[in-house]
């Protein structure tokens, strides 16, 4: 968790920073769109185990928004680093995507509810304890009006934060979102194949390499034949990449890999290409003799004892 966490969980955007147009920035967390799409950043990536969907569902919980509407964006480690952490460590692994980020995250939602709210109150110019919020829809009790997040987003991105310490968090057993069997929302564009990874990225002029280094560890780069891959399609050259490492350039990675493979390669593959798994089973044998020089340490007699 970053220092003072709770401060920079309310921390707005960097006014250097740009936001996506169409979207009204209300914290660090939530973005909301005319139509009401909320947009919530997520910090940790997505390894199969629902983190993603998981804190998306917390914030959601606190900003008591449409989760229909929910979608995620990446907050990258420029973002991070130009906010001062606000979203604390990037890192996924060990459980750590909700176990030390549940807390703060929430409370960044459960501020940005607030300042939608707030922004609303001003709006019509009525106490904020006279409204309710519900599905993103909030409520005048006492008028029966009623705005969306869509409309007030704008003006509460102009808004201060609250203290964060006067922020009271929902009772987990009154949660209508978070801990849900809800769909997934990573799910459909990774089997639909409109999911854009990194080697899908394409960016005006740019080339692609299909790297390949020597099989052997130790081993050298004697030669290649780059003629006879020089007119294969959207090939650009071959680059030597110091003394054991060879790539092809080409428009996209598939032909550079293609040719790659096509081109005769001369490998001086060293000392270690005589190395084989036997001889590694007959070292390591051989270095568990009691006799040999493996041993560095020895304590009390392990055969004797079992």
């Amino acid at each position: 968790m970053p220092e003072d966490a709770y401060a920079q969980a309310l921390a707005i955007y960097d006014p250097n920073t740009p936001i996506q147009v169409g979207e009204s920035e209300v914290n660090a967390w939530v973005s909301i769109k005319p139509d009401d799409t909320v947009l919530i950043r997520i910090a940790r990536s997505e390894m199969g185990q629902g983190t993603r969907a998981g804190l998306a569902q917390l914030v959601a919980e606190e900003l008591e928004c449409n989760w229909k509407k929910v979608k995620t964006q990446s907050a990258t480690p420029g973002q991070s680093l130009a906010r001062k952490r606000v979203w604390g460590e990037h890192g996924t692994g060990g459980s750590r995507g909700i176990r030390i980020s549940e807390d703060y995250v929430r409370r960044g939602a459960a501020a940005a509810r607030m300042m939608l709210m707030q922004a609303a109150a001003n709006q019509w110019n009525v106490p904020v304890n006279e409204l309710v919020v519900d599905k993103g829809i909030i409520v005048h009790v006492p008028t029966g009006r009623k705005i969306t997040y869509g409309k007030v987003a704008e003006l509460a991105s102009t808004l201060t934060p609250s203290d964060p310490k006067s922020i009271t968090l929902r009772d987990p057993r009154k949660w209508k979102v978070a801990g849900q069997p809800y769909a997934r929302i990573d799910t459909a564009n990774k089997v639909n194949g409109s999911k854009v990874y990194g080697i899908d990225l394409q960016l005006p002029g740019m080339l692609c390499a299909s790297v390949k280094a020597c099989p052997v560890f130790g081993g050298k780069l004697v030669s290649y034949d780059e003629a006879k891959i020089k007119e294969m399609r959207g090939v650009k050259g071959v680059v030597k990449i110091k003394d054991s490492t060879v790539a092809v350039v080409a428009d996209t990675w598939w032909y550079a890999n293609a040719a790659l493979n096509a081109m005769p390669i001369v490998w001086d593959e060293g000392k270690a290409a005589t190395v084989s798994q036997d001889g590694i089973n007959k070292m390591l044998r051989e270095g568990l003799d009691e006799q040999s020089d493996f041993w560095q340490r020895k304590v009390g007699d392990a055969p004797a004892a079992i």
